[in-house]
Order: structure tokens, then C-alpha cells, then sequence
């Protein structure tokens, strides 16, 4: 049925990247979106690029081209919500692309439950070289066990314990009325990370959310991501998150441990960065105490080696 549904001219939607020196594979993007085959408006908010976007961009006449100075990916994408003359929004880093059909699967979803709010689909990691890491939702394993069985369209009337406890959405991958958007005041600019997921919680609590159960994004995998003054202001981003949604899952004594387990597990993360691997194996313990998963064995016996090999290399 979502193939055979051809909404391409009757719904339109404008699609948001936010572009900071991402000349080498904004185009890359720009094509994927292109190739969908759908009537949407390209509005893309350069947010102080010096190399060469700019000038790229002045020769697209098919793109509305917004011109910002260091504002923040936050605050850029507000500016563009505005200028959205849409509906329907759609997301996309310029490091991501899109897989043929992605947009028209979606739009489908939206036309047979109007009642969404949101929608989003899986994904698949890739590395630069373009090799295939993992799929997101696999990365999420209680959200695959869940959905597992209800492939490939899953329709959730409360979604927000879900997206409280794992952030299993894509921004790459999200198509959202614009309603909803300015409903729950658009991305906070105060955040520095997980801008997305705190909006995406605020969307939820609105009402049903589609998930595609389908890769139909493809999401570059930075090796350099997780810097460990970026750790730290992500975790400092999610607790305040957790803090701020915690009342939403109140009556889910067990949605708001999973959701604060999670924060323990970024913890570990955090100081395994650091070399601090007696804190990080703590942390897992811990976790594992309450969500016993093979993974914090891995993590655990991983750091065990760590501290082993280090002190073996200190006797030679």
C-alpha cells in the first residue's frame, strides 16, 4: 500500500540543511534530495562557511539559500523553519544522503495516518570510505526487539517513553509538520548537543509518531565525534534533558530508570576517553545491575584489557 500511493505533486515539503564548511559533501546531499522525485523547496541556512559553499550555493537556482554568521545549528534551523513555506518539514546533514524513494515512503505514511505528528525511518552508518558500520536501530537493541515483529510501518500513539530512554532518531531521516515545530518552540539554541532529541521529546508528547522500519538514510560515522570536551558538554546536555522530560514518564517508574541507565552508560563512555577505566568499569557495573546486557560485559572485559596492557607496558 505505501508503494502504491503516488503522492509526489500532492503533498509538498520543504527540506532544512544546515551547512558549515561541508562543501566536500553537501552536493552529495543536494543530489539525494534531487533524486527523490518529489515537489519540495531546498532551504539550505549556511552558517559562515569559508570553503567555497557559498559560491557553490549562488549557482543553484533551485535552492533558497540563507546566509548566517557562526549562529549555531540550533538557531540556524529555527531561522529556516521560518522560512519554510510548507507543511511538511524534512531534515538533512550535509554529511548525509538520502536512498531513492525515501521521501515518497514517508509521505505515504503521512497521507494514510494524517494524524502524525512526526515520522522517521532507520538509517545505516557508513564510514568515509563509504563502508557499512551498523544500522541505527540495531545500535538500539530494546527499540529493534520492539519493532522487530511489525516490519516495515509501526505507528506509536505515545512514543515518548521510547525516545525518553534510547534517541533512536535520525535527524537525517525525520519528516515533521511544521505545526508541531512551532507547537514545541522549535530547537533549544541553548543546547550545544542532543538539540534534536529534546525537541524530538517535545514533538512526541504531541501526539502519534510513524517509524519506517527501513534504511533509507545513509549517516557519515565521524571517527573524531566524541572529543572528550564534547563528551563532557554532551553529558552535561543530557542530564539537563533527562531533568527537564522526567515528569513526562513519571507514571513509568522503569522508562525513567532505563532513560538515567543510559546517562550512567555515557558516563562510562566518558571516562573510558580519559583513560579512566576503573571509573568507566564502575559505571557499567552499575548499569549492569539494573539492564543486565552483554554489551557492559564486553565494555567491562574490554577496559579489564586496557588496564592490564597499560601496566604491562609500564614494566618494560
Amino acid at each position: 500500500m505505501l508503494r502504491g500511493m503516488d503522492l509526489k505533486k500532492a503533498i509538498k515539503l520543504s527540506v532544512v540543511i544546515v551547512n558549515n564548511n561541508s562543501l566536500s559533501t553537501l552536493p552529495r546531499a543536494i543530489d539525494s534530495i534531487r533524486g527523490q522525485g518529489c515537489n519540495v523547496e531546498i532551504i539550505i541556512v549556511d552558517d559562515g562557511s569559508v570553503d567555497g559553499s557559498r559560491e557553490w550555493l549562488a549557482l543553484q537556482t533551485d535552492i533558497k539559500a540563507i546566509f548566517t554568521h557562526r549562529v549555531g545549528v540550533s538557531k540556524a534551523r529555527n531561522i529556516a523553519i521560518q522560512h519554510c513555506s510548507c507543511d511538511m518539514i524534512a531534515f538533512l546533514e550535509p554529511s548525509d544522503y538520502w536512498l531513492p524513494g525515501k521521501l515518497t515512503r514517508q509521505l505515504n505514511l503521512h497521507a494514510l495516518y494524517p494524524a502524525l505528528r512526526l515520522s522517521f525511518t532507520d538509517y545505516m552508518h557508513i564510514s568515509k570510505s563509504g563502508k557499512e558500520i551498523i544500522t541505527c536501530f540495531n545500535f538500539w537493541p530494546r527499540f529493534k526487539r520492539i519493532i522487530g515483529q511489525r516490519y516495515p510501518l509501526i505507528v506509536f500513539k505515545n512514543f515518548t517513553p521510547l525516545i525518553f530512554t534510547e534517541n533512536m532518531i535520525g535527524t537525517s531521516t525525520v519528516v515533521v509538520k511544521k505545526s508541531a515545530l512551532v507547537e514545541a518552540g522549535g530547537f533549544d539554541p541553548t543546547l550545544s548537543f542532543a538539540s534534536d532529541w529534546e525537541l524530538w521529546l517535545k514533538v512526541a508528547q504531541q501526539g502519534e509518531v510513524g517509524v519506517l522500519n527501513l534504511p533509507l538514510c545513509h549517516y557519515t560515522h565521524e571517527v573524531d565525534d566524541y572529543a572528550n570536551q564534547e563528551s563532557k558538554e554532551r553529558l552535561g546536555a543530557m542530564k539537563y534533558i533527562l531533568k527537564k522530560h522526567a515528569s513526562t514518564v513519571k507514571a513509568r517508574p522503569f522508562t525513567l530508570i532505563r532513560g538515567y541507565l543510559r546517562l550512567i552508560t555515557c558516563r562510562a563512555e566518558y571516562n573510558r576517553e580519559r583513560h579512566a577505566y576503573v571509573l568507566s568499569i564502575l559505571h557499567e557495573l552499575f548499569a549492569f545491575c539494573f539492564q543486565p546486557q552483554w554489551c557492559r560485559v564486553r565494555a567491562v572485559g574490554g577496559d579489564i584489557l586496557r588496564i592490564l596492557s597499560l601496566k604491562q607496558a609500564k614494566t618494560h
